[in-house]
């Protein structure tokens, strides 16, 4: 049977996951249905498990339950459902939670491990037999596997395609780990990639690389070692400035660059293998590349990002650089190795929009958000920020060690001697595509499963629902008596109080997953808006409530809403899916013809947005087709 301190790991596992309240309802709930006991001390029903020896542990017992506590707030609405516990969890749900979910099962392995280490034995030996087990199911699961890169969905440009040749080219060994190398980017392609590539096994969950902290471009060393952070740091006018940490680090990177420059900046290493540009990033895109993101989400973003750029700069030009000009002038008098500050006209022309935008790409496409001695802050980490995204993952682990450590990146499946010369790969998260082209300038083409169809459902704030977010399905356990009922005459109170029970409204916006089949909880939602009044009734009074089926016609008018909004999402762009596709064919087949620069440039913009639409009208249409199904 399990110990004590098996049931208390994985009790506080859950009480500081995401949306932990919820959880924990949907646990109990399947408690009762099953007659399995519920305690608040072992919501996962670790005592539960009955092994068929003295050691009760299987690998399936272990992931259920990391899969769970895995579940971020988006993912878990997507799960929501009378068969969550029994079924949903009990496979894999996409990509990242499963990496999070192998990141908890190793954690959890290790610490036994530990304690079992302690009595050498039986037991011991069957902790290493599930490490085994787990270091396979890793290497199936989420190591790459024939992972496609960026460049497989893009035109044949000339750019693309010397692209192409990054692995004939030199590479550029770090000095911060024996077991990779570096390919930079090619000289003057900024189409083309840097790359990490394995050149030496490394044992499941150890170390990749470490680069040390003091390489790292963050708040602390920007303070320290660039005489523009130190004037930031120093200045009490500054404070309100200060505090917008990332307008301070885009400053920073623009002033190491432009005036102490690459070469003898401190961080020489990060500058020398940043891009110069980033054509394919949308805030640099000019406003006829622009246009082709109309009808989508992302254009709003990108607008919104560009207007606040533009507020530093105005900001920079009314006020701070004058500041700033007679503060690092002051400085430089003072200093040993003072940089050399440019005249004020000067330091103007220097923190340009184009500058600017271009350090902002910097970040939003190789900055870290890391946990540093308690504080989480955005980083940039020399040559570790060229590894490359791919939806599945070699480096599991990647974090700043405690008390001035390292940044340290860890791999979970083991880098075996067939892996020596390829590519390695990390998760930057469950990025859509439109996140992945907003901030790092590439799309995965339309199998990107992390891809979602928006679906326009005004849903109501926290606020509405009565007690908050973190008390969202309170004692919720309860089957409702018809005293507890609002009034007949209140349905919009009883709709409320549905949303609230079920945690239907966790994300506050509603989607369709890849698959193009609705979430449950998107049909929970709309069955409470949709149903007959005699139907309250049966919502209230089941303990799944509206994920249970009511009547022909409300599950009728369920799937034809679906049907008619995603029509609608459709009906907004300009070209039809099969357009698109037709499109995309001749841009893969003819791009290769343009010779101009700056052609090349619009038409490689022109495909990402191309590829973005296909991406979602086929969502769209996976989606008609199962309304179709059905109705």
């Amino acid at each position: 049977m399990p110990s004590s301190d098996q049931v208390a790991w994985f009790c506080q596992q859950l009480s500081s996951s995401d949306s932990a309240n919820i959880k924990r309802q949907y646990l109990q709930w399947h408690a009762e249905e099953h007659g399995i006991a519920y305690t608040d001390s072992d919501p996962l029903f670790v005592t539960a498990i009955k092994g068929s020896s003295s050691f009760a542990w299987t690998l399936s017992e272990v992931l259920w339950r990391a899969r769970l506590i895995s579940l971020d707030e988006r993912t878990l609405w997507e799960c929501l459902d009378i068969e969550m516990i029994s079924n949903r969890v009990h496979r894999v749900i996409d990509p990242w939670n499963e990496q999070l979910a192998v990141k908890i099962a190793y954690y959890f392995l290790q610490s036994q491990s530990s304690l079992a280490g302690e009595e050498e034995g039986k037991g011991a030996e069957n902790w290493r037999g599930l490490r085994a087990e787990l270091d396979a199911y890793a290497a199936e699961t989420i190591k790459p596997q024939g992972t496609s890169t960026v460049n497989d969905y893009l035109p044949l440009t000339a750019s693309a395609g010397n692209a192409r040749r990054n692995s004939e080219r030199a590479a550029a060994t770090g000095t911060w780990s024996d077991k990779v190398t570096f390919i930079p980017m090619e000289a003057g392609n900024e189409f083309s990639e840097g790359s990490l590539r394995c050149i030496a096994p490394v044992p499941s969950c150890s170390i990749l690389l470490q680069v040390p902290r003091t390489e790292m471009f963050f708040r602390d060393t920007v303070f320290e070692h660039c005489a523009l952070g130190r004037v930031i740091a120093s200045t009490p006018t500054l404070r309100e400035f200060r505090s917008n940490e990332e307008a301070v680090l885009v400053m920073c990177l623009v002033f190491e660059r432009f005036v102490v420059g690459a070469a003898k900046s401190h961080w020489r290493r990060l500058l020398e293998q940043c891009p110069s540009s980033y054509p394919t990033i949308p805030i640099t895109w000019a406003l006829s590349d622009l246009a082709e993101l109309d009808g989508l989400d992302i254009l709003d973003d990108v607008l919104a990002k560009r207007t606040q750029l533009q507020t530093v700069v105005d900001q920079l030009e009314s006020s701070l650089i004058p500041m700033l000009h007679r503060l690092l002038s002051a400085e430089a008098m003072g200093a040993a190795a003072a940089v050399e500050v440019p005249p004020q006209a000067e330091l103007l022309e220097i923190f340009s929009w184009e500058h600017l935008a271009w350090a902002q790409s910097t970040f939003d496409s190789r900055a870290f958000n890391l946990n540093v001695d308690g504080d989480v802050v955005m980083a940039l980490v020399p040559l570790a920020d060229m590894i490359n995204h791919a939806n599945r993952t070699d480096v599991l682990i990647r974090k700043v060690e405690p008390d001035g450590g390292p940044f340290t990146m860890q791999v979970g499946a083991a880098l075996n001697s067939a892996d020596i010369g390829r590519e390695l790969w990390m998760s930057y998260g469950p990025l859509q595509n439109w996140e992945l082209l907003q901030h790092y300038g590439f799309v995965l083409g339309s199998e990107n499963v992390h891809d979602k169809l928006p679906f326009p459902l005004s849903l109501p704030a926290l606020s509405e629902l009565g007690e908050g977010a973190e008390k969202a399905t309170e004692g919720v356990s309860e089957r409702c008596c018809s005293a507890q009922k609002a009034g007949e005459g209140d349905w919009d109170a009883r709709r409320l109080k549905l949303l609230r029970r079920y945690g239907l409204c966790l994300p506050s916006r509603c989607w369709v997953g890849h698959d193009g089949v609705p979430p449950p909880a998107l049909l929970a939602m709309l069955r409470v808006q949709l149903a007959q009044a005699e139907e309250f009734d049966v919502m209230e009074g089941h303990r799944y409530g509206p994920f249970t089926t009511l009547s022909a016609q409300t599950e009728a008018a369920v799937v034809a809403t679906v049907m008619e909004t995603v029509q609608c999402v459709l009906d907004v762009f300009p070209t039809t899916l099969s357009e698109d596709e037709e499109t995309l064919a001749e841009l893969r087949t003819t791009a290769h013809d343009t010779e101009d620069e700056c052609d090349a440039e619009s038409v490689y913009n022109y495909t990402l947005c191309v590829q973005l639409r296909i991406g979602l009208k086929s969502i769209a249409h996976r989606t008609l087709d199962w309304c179709r199904s059905r109705l």
